[in-house]
């Protein structure tokens, strides 16, 4: 077999098995709580921006924009930027691709460091609500055929639901 499709398949297991690894499980959990707690999240940057996110969810998210290879990336809060240079950097990679961040409140500094970085070619900010009609029209400008959006801004369930429902 070929030593790639091998490991993939290893892989495949792998992640179905942790279905079942109550050990993993608690220690996912613990470590989500405790790390959450210490704001671990908060300690890294991507090009000279903080990111607020974890390594291993930027992992993931570079193999769904591999996987996937949207048009335009759709990111609903924007905090300082380091996500929109991330997502932006993998796109310049990629030699496509275009990144809308949207925020209620892209604070000036946040805006001058993003609009200034060599990434932002590729990004576009909207300042205004993610769900307002105003704001999904602007996007709705922008979008070509393939779309990736994350929702990364007000957590709240009825905030999050009416965005899955308008995006």
């Amino acid at each position: 077999m070929n030593p790639i499709k091998k490991f993939e398949i290893e892989r495949e297991e792998l992640i179905a098995s942790y279905q079942h690894n109550e050990p993993l499980k608690v220690a996912a959990k613990n470590f989500n709580v405790h790390s959450n707690q210490a704001k671990y999240s908060y300690n890294f940057s991507w090009m000279g921006r903080p990111i607020i996110q974890y390594p291993q969810d930027m992992i993931a998210m570079q193999e769904l924009i591999w996987q996937i290879q949207p048009d335009v990336l759709v990111e609903t809060g924007v905090a300082h930027g380091g996500s929109l240079i991330y997502y932006a950097s993998l796109f310049e990679l990629l030699g496509k691709g275009q990144v809308i961040g949207i925020d209620i409140d892209i604070r000036t500094h946040n805006r001058e460091a993003i609009e200034n970085h060599p990434m932002s070619k590729r990004i576009t900010l909207l300042e205004g609500c993610s769900i307002s009609s105003e704001v999904i029209n602007q996007v709705k400008e922008v979008v070509k055929d393939k779309v990736l959006i994350c929702l990364d801004s007000n957590h709240t369930h009825d905030h999050v639901l009416e965005q899955l429902n308008l995006y």
